[in-house]
């Protein structure tokens, strides 16, 4: 369904609105008369159609088109022209209720990106330039805090960062390579901001939320590691399993792993790779020795040992051979 707007001020007809878009964002006060329509996720406005994003609000909404290093984009308050510009590849756009907004320009010269902060002024309040293209992105509610996602790039100095923005002090708070990276889950679908609790969340596929402080803090470690046991691909369960074996050795409360037994002995079946197989079989038994259960982790190094000589078990297996 298509929905119409019609704004009727200052009597100025819409024709030519935008044929004055500057370099520089322009605020537009004085703004024509316009109609707009909305159908789907694209807004319309004489010649121009772009994506568009409408703050919680309701007061503004910003849209854009990417167009072929010859974008643009617009802010509407309350159906009014607030601003308008060019930007050469704008995307990703989003409006808080206070009219900041945040807009990714991808570039097509080389693999690099810039994340824009812009008030409902037009002031530019943070430009990040980032030797990567750029993901998603989101701003709080409030208009306070931002975040974007770096994506794959030959540079590590920003491949795959992520960025999270205090917007207030105008500054980059931190930016590093979320937990979460590396698979299926690298980019989340969207995030959330609770400036109460100063908590970042992360959704991603299938409803997993996955939540960072506004320090940068890892909150949710252990439920994504069993997430990605549980049902992550190769790369992440093998990942996950790393940091298991790693925390063995110094965890003292062998219930804490009865739930990983069953997904990890379904992870012998769901993969065929014999170096997996052997780290599984080597976590399965340490895991089962840890909770004194010696006679089935013998079963298990011997295992491991078998498909792979240089596991590591090798001592350990003798020592409980003797025990036994």
């Amino acid at each position: 369904m298509v929905l119409d707007y019609k704004i009727y001020v200052f009597g100025v007809h819409s024709m030519g609105l935008f044929n004055f878009f500057k370099n520089k964002a322009k605020n537009s006060q004085k703004s024509p008369k316009l109609n707009y329509s909305i159908n789907g996720n694209s807004l319309s406005i004489g010649d121009f159609t772009g994506e568009y994003h409408q703050s919680p609000n309701g007061k503004f909404i910003l849209a854009w088109k990417d167009q072929n290093e010859n974008g643009k984009y617009i802010l509407l308050e309350r159906g009014k022209v607030k601003l308008q510009a060019k930007m050469r590849r704008p995307n990703n756009g989003m409006v808080s209720n206070s009219g900041v907004f945040i807009l990714s320009d991808l570039t097509s010269k080389g693999t690099y990106g810039l994340f824009h902060i812009i008030n409902a002024e037009g002031e530019t309040l943070i430009k990040q330039r980032c030797k990567a293209n750029l993901g998603p992105t989101g701003i709080s509610d409030d208009g306070n805090f931002a975040v974007c996602q770096a994506l794959e790039s030959t540079n590590k100095s920003d491949s795959c960062k992520l960025y999270f923005f205090d917007i207030k002090n105008k500054k980059l708070l931190w930016n590093k390579l979320p937990e979460t990276i590396g698979s299926e889950l690298s980019w989340p679908e969207s995030y959330r901001f609770d400036t109460k609790k100063k908590v970042l969340y992360l959704r991603y596929d299938k409803n997993r939320i996955y939540r960072y402080t506004f320090e940068g803090t890892f909150i949710d470690s252990k439920s994504y590691r069993y997430d990605c046991i549980n049902t992550g691909n190769d790369i992440e369960f093998l990942e996950a399993v790393k940091e298991l074996k790693e925390e063995l050795s110094t965890n003292t409360d062998p219930r804490e792993y009865d739930a990983l037994i069953a997904p990890l002995t379904k992870g012998l079946k769901r993969f065929s790779d014999k170096d997996a197989k052997s780290k599984i079989h080597r976590v399965l038994g340490e895991i089962l020795h840890l909770q004194g259960n010696d006679a089935e982790a013998i079963k298990h190094f011997e295992t491991a040992l078998k498909i792979n000589p240089r596991i590591g078990v090798k001592r350990t297996l003798e020592k409980l051979k003797k025990i036994d």
